[in-house]
């Protein structure tokens, strides 16, 4: 469980700044909400960290695994 506070002030400038949430909408989301909402606009914009692409060998290995017809 997370014992840190929620920093308000820091997830309003953040939805209604960046986000061009309307503030009504902010202060009727539940925390969950918001998260789910960052994390969408994270990974929208880029922000999130990326996977490695997948390596040549890999992908033979996994034809191997599973091969077509």
């Amino acid at each position: 469980m997370n014992t840190q506070p929620i920093l308000w002030s820091d997830f309003y400038k953040i939805c209604v700044g960046m986000m061009n949430m309307r503030p009504d909408d902010f202060w009727n989301l539940s925390p969950r909400e918001m998260y789910l909402a960052l994390k969408g606009f994270k990974q929208f914009n880029g922000t999130e960290e990326k996977e490695e692409p997948m390596s040549r060998e890999r992908l033979n290995e996994l034809m191997e695994l599973n091969p077509d017809g």
